[in-house]
């Protein structure tokens, strides 16, 4: 089995597994990733700016919305920005009034199909985005939002896969420290 073919089918076992949630749990195990968020070992009074992803309701991805109006709420100075799908193409776009995203952020939370434990390395939809993204913030603490259902031992991964520093989850947060 060639490594294109065995990513292609774990990504695929992976989204089946996360479509099957309860809405129940999910929404429970989305709460336990933004209690998690809050205390992680990121001291988030000194982040200065943070890359979100906005969960895809559809692909049942971690709800950190949550999360995401706790720091507007604390933290108001706090530059938040996302990727937005604007005529056909992804832009990261400043999310309080228009205000135009940095191009080096402190911190990037990391949308994830799947995770390998002890490498940290991600698996996601394979369109490339955050690959691609990630290779643009080697300064940035990388983090990634995953259900524990996406752990996975030795995940297939290519030259240009940028590992996380850390991985939340509902049960729990893995770092390669």
């Amino acid at each position: 089995m060639s490594m294109p073919s065995a990513k292609s089918e774990l990504r695929q076992a992976l989204k089946q597994a996360r479509l099957e949630m309860l809405d129940e749990e999910h929404r429970l195990a989305s709460q336990a990733i933004v209690v998690r968020l809050k205390s992680a070992v990121v001291d988030w009074s000194k982040v200065k700016s943070l890359h979100y992803f906005e969960p895809i309701a559809s692909q049942l991805e971690p709800d950190i919305n949550g999360f995401i109006t706790y720091l507007e709420d604390t933290y108001p100075k706090l530059k938040l920005c996302t990727p937005r799908l604007i005529n056909g193409k992804w832009e990261v776009i400043g999310v309080h009034g228009g205000a135009a995203p940095p191009d080096k952020f402190d911190v990037v939370l990391v949308p994830m199909l799947g995770f390998d434990p002890k490498t940290l390395q991600r698996i996601g939809y394979g369109g490339g985005y955050y690959d691609k993204f990630l290779a643009t913030q080697p300064r940035a603490q990388k983090i990634g939002v995953c259900f524990e259902l996406g752990k996975t031992k030795n995940l297939p991964t290519e030259p240009y896969d940028v590992p996380l520093d850390l991985v939340i989850t509902e049960a729990r947060m893995y770092s390669n420290s």
